[in-house]
């Protein structure tokens, strides 16, 4: 990642490449923004809204945790409770800012996979529970990201390896959820390697001939696992094959390493790097960009990085926008150039 720019300079860069109106130009290609559960300056990106005000133009679509919006609070968040976040305006404040709301639910979880229908019960009255409770803060929800179902359908409680019955657990949770948030889009997290290609492909036809067809897939990318070469090719067939399903397409930018955020930021400089060399030119990028972190110190805590100020080097939000300079100036060849308005 590079050096931090002062808030003069970076508003100089990101007119030269966003043009006039940094939301509508990343419309169609949109950053989504999820700091870290427990960060200890979650609760100042609404205190402090002066201190990320140019890295929050380029922000579609704020994603909680589910255990954001539960109480009384999981450990894993922190300060970062409900109550502080509806204190602190968190959710009518993004409906003011017309950043858009996304929840990370669990759908299929090895403790929902029940023998009878109550577990599934249970997943969707805590999803039901969830959108309410942000709506009863003053903001509204518009996406849903399934976590990984079908990681942890492969358990054997949950009736793993066999993808099937997993399709049928989140065909039955999109249903009912449907039914109570009509427009809110529910979409699925998955994560590559762990499932191939292949796999995945399979998972979206299972869930296709059920009648829950994703709105979009995150992809959830270990590429120290997979490799540069597979990174490349799978998540190009990945993108292709979505596109031909009416699916939106998108990729999780993490890091790896919670235990400073320099060395966090070296892993998000790498996946960004090789979605610039896989995806080339602007209009080739996945349609969501989630810059996303969740990893764990070796303490045990989920406080890296921090979140602010966006000037200073290695925050989640100078980060934010240090990807989107290097994506929007992505070039699809060596000899292209870099796409302006």
């Amino acid at each position: 990642m590079g050096r931090p720019l002062t808030s003069l300079c970076l508003v100089a860069v990101l007119a030269s490449l966003v043009g006039y109106d940094a939301r509508a130009q990343t419309r169609s290609h949109r950053f989504w923004f999820c700091p870290g559960p427990g960060t200890l300056d979650y609760v100042g990106l609404f205190q402090h809204p002066e201190e990320w005000r140019h890295a929050r133009q380029l922000v579609s679509v704020f994603k909680f945790y589910q255990q954001h919006t539960v109480m009384p609070p999981a450990s894993i968040v922190g300060p970062d409770s409900y109550e502080a976040l509806a204190q602190a305006g968190a959710f009518r404040q993004l409906k003011q800012w017309r950043i858009e709301t996304a929840i990370e639910v669990g759908s299929v979880k090895e403790f929902y996979c029940t023998p009878d229908a109550r577990g599934m019960n249970e997943s969707i009255a805590a999803t039901l529970a969830s959108v309410r409770a942000v709506e009863a803060a003053g903001g509204s929800v518009s996406y849903l990201a399934m976590d990984e179902p079908f990681v942890s359908g492969r358990a054997r409680v949950c009736g793993g390896p066999a993808l099937e019955p997993t399709a049928d657990r989140v065909a039955t949770y999109v249903g009912a959820v449907r039914t109570a948030f009509p427009t809110v889009k529910i979409g699925l997290i998955e994560a590559y390697p762990f499932s191939s290609a292949e796999a995945i492909e399979s998972i979206i036809t299972l869930l296709k001939a059920r009648a829950a067809t994703p709105a979009f897939l995150h992809m959830d990318v270990d590429w120290h696992l997979s490799g540069k070469d597979a990174f490349r090719r799978d998540l190009k067939r990945l993108q292709s094959f979505c596109a031909a399903q009416g699916i939106q397409f998108g990729l999780i930018i993490t890091g790896y390493n919670g235990d400073a955020d320099a060395l966090y930021g070296v892993d998000v400089g790498g996946i960004t790097e090789l979605a610039a060399q896989t995806f080339g030119a602007w209009a080739g990028m996945p349609d969501h960009l989630i810059l996303q972190r969740w990893v764990e110190s070796a303490t045990g805590l989920r406080i890296t990085p921090s979140n602010l100020p966006e000037h200073q080097q290695f925050t989640h939000t100078e980060m934010l926008t240090d990807v989107f300079r290097r994506l929007r100036g992505a070039t699809a060849l060596p000899t292209d150039t870099a796409i302006g308005r």
